[in-house]
């Protein structure tokens, strides 16, 4: 490495410095600063650094995987008595030869998660904890199998034509899996499957999509409560609608958001039966579940009952256009004049750049695995020209590369 570039990381080790003296990390987001340590992490690293690396992630990625799946990482003592388990009696609980264990634990070890209390005897840390399997564990599941895909793109693309990538029926996931003909998300469902595996793999995606979605900003974007006096003047109309809304960790974000009652208004989530019967009238306080098939008319409509805000969180990007505009038309068909649709993705950049924001760019490879995109800002401004929308504003995350796209039917000149 020249001096010159040693001095350039200085100087980003310097404002890395400055920025730490100004964070509190209890409350503040942490995205700022890991993207300068990126930085510098990225100004340092040779082409072979970089490699480990990505073999470092994977393999840790894996190995949790592969603990979970066995049902061993939450057989794991907590140690808060001190005790431990021995790699032996592990692999004894879950019918795996010892190795297995001791080669998966030694990964995540040295990365922090668990610790070796004696030689080959474990226990859960702090960290380990926050990855059990119903937290983010489950989460690093579901990676784990898109890495699976990506795994086989290159099988796939020898005996597929390129047209079939964009065919719900035979998504590259469902080939890396064994299941093509299946829909990525019937390939979670499958009767073929032992009724207990299945379940357990479904539960484990389910807890996965919510972990991540956490995760992910809801509000601090678009300005609900400046709806509030409309909503309280029509309580009869619901105020938000969410469309294929998973567990409701959306709606439970904008109830809070909006002072607990969503300003008297009515909080409808929508997704499929499967989903919804996961979920308790606990899970959802103040929420009304609606079963909701996204590829069939709106339900919400009416003179006096289309919703203020129908809410599209995640949901076109799982599909290709020509899905996307189907599923706009259903919701769109039921709109009031002063209805909002809006849509909470992360829109690809015209041009990426070194040291932009890993995650649209990932999500949107996962997403080429089960015939979703992510999409920049002119694809859906194609999309909503097709549907009738028109986008009147757009709302940024300060921290990451999320957005709110407001749009409303469009109107004519």
């Amino acid at each position: 490495m020249s001096q010159a570039t040693i001095d350039e990381v200085l100087v980003m080790a310097r404002d890395l410095t400055a920025a730490l003296k100004s964070h509190d990390l209890a409350t503040d987001s942490t995205a700022p600063l890991l993207k300068r340590v990126g930085n510098i992490r990225a100004a340092l690293e040779t082409p072979f650094d970089m490699a480990t690396r990505w073999l470092e992630a994977m393999g840790a990625a894996s190995a949790m995987q592969v603990l979970t799946r066995i049902k061993a990482f939450e057989k794991l003592p907590t140690n808060e008595d001190g005790s431990s388990i021995t790699a032996a009696d592990l692999a004894a609980a879950c019918n795996v030869d010892v190795s297995v264990i001791t080669r998966a634990m030694r990964v995540l070890v040295i990365n922090g998660i668990a610790q070796e209390t004696n030689k080959d005897a474990y226990a859960h840390n702090q960290t380990s904890l926050e990855f059990m399997p119903r937290a983010l564990g489950s989460m690093v599941c579901m990676f784990v199998e898109f890495a699976r895909a990506w795994a086989a793109l290159p099988a796939y693309a020898a005996c597929h034509a390129p047209a079939d990538l964009f065919d719900l029926y035979k998504t590259p996931f469902a080939y890396a899996v064994g299941r093509e003909g299946k829909t990525y998300y019937e390939c979670y469902e499958n009767e073929d499957d032992d009724e207990d595996d299945a379940e357990e793999k479904r539960s484990l995606w389910n807890i996965g999509m919510q972990q991540l979605g956490n995760h992910i900003p809801v509000t601090g974007m678009f300005p609900f409560e400046a709806l509030r006096e409309s909503v309280r003047r029509q309580p009869d109309r619901p105020f938000v609608v969410d469309v294929g809304g998973g567990r409701g960790q959306a709606l439970l974000a904008i109830q809070k958001h909006c002072q607990g009652d969503a300003f008297g208004g009515k909080l409808v989530l929508q997704d499929l039966p499967v989903v919804l019967a996961s979920l308790s009238p606990e899970d959802l306080p103040g929420i009304e579940p609606m079963p909701y098939n996204i590829f069939t008319p709106q339900p919400v409509k009416g003179e006096s009952s289309y919703a203020h805000i129908y809410f599209f969180r995640h949901l076109l990007i799982d599909y290709p256009d020509h899905k996307a505009v189907e599923i706009l038309r259903n919701t769109v068909s039921a709109m009031g004049p002063d209805s909002r649709l809006l849509i909470n993705d992360m829109p690809v950049p015209d041009r990426t750049k070194l040291g932009d924001d890993h995650m649209v760019y990932l999500f949107d490879f996962m997403l080429l695995t089960m015939c979703g995109r992510e999409r920049s800002m002119l694809e859906y401004g194609r999309i909503f020209d097709q549907v009738g929308l028109e986008l009147i504003a757009t709302y940024k995350d300060k921290n990451s590369q999320m957005v709110v796209l407001e749009t409303r039917l469009k109107r004519s000149e």
